[in-house]
Parts: structure tokens; C-alpha cells; sequence
């Protein structure tokens, strides 16, 4: 979730809760005020009554608003108020009413005071005056949020500006990373630590580089010649047993030479210095290479079976898309066994390559691992390098095994 989502989301949940909580506290605020106005008005007409029958010794009554009747004595030793609900005859509907009673004594006679005022009135009232304290909540916050969210969105624009310079930022690039100036202090910080950073990141990938690359030649010249006067003694008149030794020896020079070479490329591609230059289809490469391995699988005796449903297209480096598809065949066919199976199926969204083989003890967590062998032969690069291939080109690759062993490959 971003930064700004994540900061809106809890301005509008806090602004849900204020809003809720102002409104039903107005409501009750508003009820209160109502009622205790009520109340003022009932007590001014008690008094008027008292003051009516006073003078003039008459009994008012305006059923159901006004409700006097003379009393023996007096039983109620307080005024009441409460809600009651009286039938109104003209509509024939029944409607609530605030009742105030009491009873009082006037000239020496008692009477029993029953005033009454519609509480529907002052329900509609209340409701009228809390939705509209609601709308006005609404409006007055949703536009607070807005003004709110556009403010952030100016001042979070060169930050994310400098994001976007960051993600394209690449070491193998000889190019300087441009991130633009704010005047927030957090962020001209932030810029430069990241500038810092990233010169010292790119030093130590030059000096890397540079050493990889040094090394890789300098370690293949002496490795070369050795291999060639190993060669030239095998020209020579030499004792069964020298020859052997020889032999093991230009064998042994070989393997050193290959995993050089897988180490230096492993290297580089970890250090992304193979671009994506355009979109491949593999199932164009996959054809390719199985004619390139025909004579292998003639050797072998093993019957390839391929299925191409649809094109399975990736964005990646042709030289290394070829390389993945070289070491899984390689894999599938040195791993084998003679008059084994290779099955190939590929579609929009999967490769899978699946062969026979002997039962091993290694598992989708450990086999791409380097150095990870599943016989004495391999150097145990092959599916590192293919695994590393798949990291950098967001691709994922799976091992699993049953009857048979399969190695899947899906786009993240």
C-alpha cells in the first residue's frame, strides 16, 4: 500500500468516526435543549391556568392539549412529565405527546393539571436538525480532504519523482543518479544519503567488475597452457600409466576451465550487466536447440516429446534466454537414463521441461544451490546459472519429482 493511501485511508476513517460522534452527540445535545424548552412552555401554561381560574373560577380544558379536572384533595406531590400516546380523532391516528401533570390548589379547591404538547413536532425537529448537522459534516470534511489530499499529492511529488529515477537507476549504466531537490529537509536528506550510497555501490561494482574480469582472463591464459603442453606430452612416447595421469590431468583442467567460466558468467548476471533488449519467443529457441541436441538424444536413445500449445514470450537477453534452454536440456539429457523420456510442454504462460532419471535426494529448495551436485560429473553450476537467469528476468522455477523429473518455469 502507498505511503499517501495508507495516510488518506486513516484521515477518511477518522473523519467517519468524528463524524458519527459529532452527529449522534448533536442529536442528544439537540434532544436535550428541546425537551428542556418543552418543559419552559408547559410550566408557563400551568401558570397561566392557575392564574385563569383564579380570576375568573373557570376550568379551561382543550382536550388533548389542555386537561383540568377538580380534585378532593391533593395526591401527587410532585409535577410528572413523560411521553404518552393519545388517538387523534380528526386523522384517527395515534401520535406521541409530552404530558406534564401535576396537581395544584387555587382559592382553596384542587385541581388536576394534565397539559400536553406534540412530541412529533419536536421528534421531526430534532431529526431535521441532526441530519442537517450530518450534511454539513459531510461537506465541510469531504472538502477538507480533498484540499488535504491535493496538498499532499504536490508535496510528495518530487519525492516521487526521485523514486522513479531510483528505479531506473542501474550500476552497469555509466550515468549519474539525478534525483531533484525539495525543500523538505527529511527529503534533501533522504537524496543524500541515496546519492552517497550509490557512489559508493557503484566503486565497489566497478572494482568488482573490473576484478571479474581480470581474474576470468588471467586465470584462463595459464589454464590454456598448461592444457596445451599436457596435450603436447601426450604426443610423446610415454609409459601407460603417465598417459592416464596426463589424461586425468588435461580432464581436470577442463572442469577447472568450465566452472571458471560459469562462475565469471553467474557474476555478471547477477550483476545485471546482460540488458533485456527485446521480447524472445522460446518456443522458436526451444526448436532450435532441439535440433542442436538430436545427435545427443540419438546417443542416449531417448525419445523427446514436444508440445507447443501456444508462444511462450519473455523480454529478456537473447544470449542468456539460449543459455537457459542449453543447461536444462543438458540437464535433462546427462541426467537420464539410456532409453529414457524428455517431455516439453509450453504455452502462454509456462515452459516445462520433464525427464526419466535415477531417484535423487534433492528438492525445489536445494537443487538450484551452487555446487549442488546430483552426480559426480556435474560442477553444480548449471542450475544455478539457470535459476539466476530466472531471478533477473522475474521469472519463477520450480523442481519436482515423482515418476519423473520436471522443471517449470512461470512469469512472477
Amino acid at each position: 500500500m502507498k505511503f499517501l493511501t495508507k495516510i488518506n485511508r486513516n484521515y477518511v476513517l477518522l473523519l467517519i468516526i468524528i463524524l458519527f460522534g459529532v452527529s449522534i452527540t448533536g442529536y442528544f445535545v439537540l434532544r436535550t435543549i428541546v425537551q428542556s424548552e418543552n418543559k419552559e412552555i408547559l410550566l408557563e401554561k400551568e401558570y397561566l391556568i392557575k392564574k385563569h381560574i383564579s380570576k375568573k373560577g373557570e376550568i379551561p380544558n382543550l382536550y388533548p392539549v389542555i386537561e383540568v379536572n377538580q380534585i378532593d384533595k391533593i395526591t401527587q406531590k410532585k409535577p410528572v412529565m413523560k411521553e404518552v400516546i393519545i388517538k387523534d380523532e380528526f386523522e384517527g391516528e395515534s401520535e406521541p405527546f409530552i404530558e406534564y401533570s401535576n396537581q395544584i390548589a387555587v382559592n382553596g379547591s384542587y385541581f388536576d393539571i394534565k397539559l400536553r404538547q406534540s412530541g412529533f413536532d419536536s421528534k421531526s425537529l430534532i431529526i431535521i436538525l441532526a441530519i442537517s448537522l450530518f450534511i454539513l459534516l459531510f461537506v465541510a470534511m469531504e472538502f477538507i480532504y480533498f484540499i488535504n489530499k491535493r496538498m499532499n499529492k504536490t508535496i510528495w511529488a518530487d519525492f516521487e519523482k526521485n523514486l522513479r529515477e531510483i528505479e531506473n537507476y542501474s550500476l552497469s549504466e555509466d550515468k549519474i543518479l539525478n534525483l531533484v531537490n525539495t525543500d523538505i529537509e527529511e527529503f534533501d536528506r533522504l537524496n543524500m544519503v541515496l546519492n552517497n550510497l550509490t557512489d559508493k555501490l557503484k566503486s565497489d561494482y566497478m572494482s568488482l567488475k573490473e576484478f571479474s574480469e581480470n581474474a576470468s582472463h588471467e586465470i584462463q591464459t595459464p589454464l590454456s597452457i598448461v592444457l596445451l603442453n599436457l596435450e603436447e606430452v601426450l604426443q610423446q612416447d610415454i609409459t601407460a600409466e603417465t598417459f592416464q595421469k596426463v589424461v586425468s590431468s588435461i580432464n581436470a583442467i577442463k572442469r577447472l576451465s568450465t566452472l571458471n567460466q560459469s562462475l565469471i558468467l553467474l557474476t555478471k548476471i547477477g550483476n545485471r550487466q546482460f540488458k533485456a533488449t527485446k521480447s524472445l519467443v522460446i518456443n522458436d529457441i526451444m526448436k532450435d536447440k532441439l535440433l542442436e541436441f538430436s545427435t545427443l538424444f540419438e546417443t542416449k536413445c531417448l525419445k523427446v516429446d514436444s508440445k507447443m500449445e501456444a508462444d511462450f514470450v519473455v523480454k529478456m537477453n537473447e544470449q542468456l534466454a539460449e543459455l537457459l534452454i542449453n543447461n536444462l536440456l543438458s540437464n535433462a539429457v546427462n541426467h537420464n537414463v539410456v532409453g529414457g523420456i524428455i517431455q516439453i510442454h509450453i504455452n502462454k504462460k509456462e515452459l516445462k521441461i520433464c525427464n526419466t532419471g535415477e531417484p535423487n535426494i534433492l528438492t525445489d529448495e536445494n537443487i538450484f544451490n551452487r555446487f549442488e551436485k546430483g552426480n559426480s560429473k556435474s560442477n553444480g553450476l548449471g542450475l544455478a546459472i539457470v535459476k539466476n537467469i530466472c531471478t533477473t528476468h522475474k521469472l519463477e522455477i520450480h523442481y519436482t519429482k515423482k515418476d519423473i523429473h520436471c522443471f517449470t518455469i512461470n512469469p512472477k
